[in-house]
């Protein structure tokens, strides 16, 4: 199985499409128990998600790998006191002794803070942390160092972000031996809207969207479905992560992993410009 649960959803309202706002307690366990008898063993959260891991934390969780991220490090802080005490807390948040996983949430914290490093090791030696890496928002971001110190990348990857597939840094983390997990499969759902009622910010792009549409039509599955098995057939992919507010998006998205899309040439739909394919670059209001 490669879906993990994304969580973000359940800490605050995110994505341009979510019509629900935050997911509710009694919807996020049923959420966790189709989760698990579907053999989805990895939950994404992140101290940075509003309350997402004190509510998981009021869950059973003991099936699952947890992956969390350190936030943003704040300068003239101490670094080794700083990523310590959040990881103290995202623990008692979450009610367990140990992560599978753990990033530094903001890239340029990499750089900027080697001491983040060493004390991420260190939690990781100290049996508190299984893998440790970052979360990565552009190929450029890989560079020898990454690869060396990461067990586990986070990426972004979709039918119109294919930066990392087209520059072949899947293969180059593969051959590293690195886990690779992927985010934004529907870029915050602007991949399964509706046609016209994207955003006036994405005009530019909106033939481009519209061909996604018919595509889908003429194959006649889902831009649900051709979104997704886009991303999960990608071989090096280790985790397809996958936010969702409800037990019934949760269905909809299991029930379209049936479909195999290996036989589309998707790179007609490939974009470069961070303005469309980077949600922190974009000015919707």
């Amino acid at each position: 199985m490669k879906l993990a649960l994304g969580t973000v959803q359940f800490g605050v309202d995110y994505g341009i499409s979510n019509t629900l706002g935050k997911t509710h307690r009694k919807e996020i366990k049923k959420i966790l128990n189709l989760a698990k008898s579907e053999n989805i063993t990895t939950i994404d959260t992140a101290s940075a998600y509003g309350n997402a891991e004190a509510e998981l934390g009021q869950c059973s969780l003991s099936p699952f790998n947890i992956v969390s991220k350190i936030p943003p490090i704040p300068d003239l802080t101490n670094v080794d006191d700083f990523i310590t005490k959040t990881v103290k807390q995202s623990l008692c948040d979450l009610n367990c002794d140990a992560l599978y996983g753990l990033l530094l949430h903001r890239f340029e914290d990499f750089n900027q803070f080697p001491v983040a490093l060493d004390c991420l090791k260190q939690l990781k030696a100290d049996n508190k942390v299984k893998k440790v890496g970052v979360s990565l928002y552009s190929p450029h971001q890989l560079s020898d160092d990454v690869l060396t110190f990461a067990d586990l990348i986070q990426l972004p990857l979709n039918i119109l972000d294919q930066r990392f597939v087209l520059s072949n840094s899947l293969k180059q983390l593969k051959a590293a031996n690195v886990e690779i997990h992927t985010r934004s499969a529907f870029l915050q759902g602007l991949l399964l809207m509706h046609s016209g009622t994207h955003p006036d910010y994405f005009k530019p792009i909106a033939p481009l969207l519209e061909k996604l549409t018919k595509l889908s039509n003429h194959l006649n599955i889902s831009k649900l479905s051709l979104a997704l098995n886009y991303v999960v057939s990608i071989n090096e992919v280790d985790k397809v992560v996958l936010g969702v507010n409800s037990e019934q998006q949760l269905y909809e998205i299991l029930g379209s992993l049936t479909t195999s899309v290996s036989h589309i040439d998707f790179s007609e739909f490939s974009l470069v410009d961070e303005q469309f394919i980077n949600p922190a670059r974009w000015q919707l209001n």
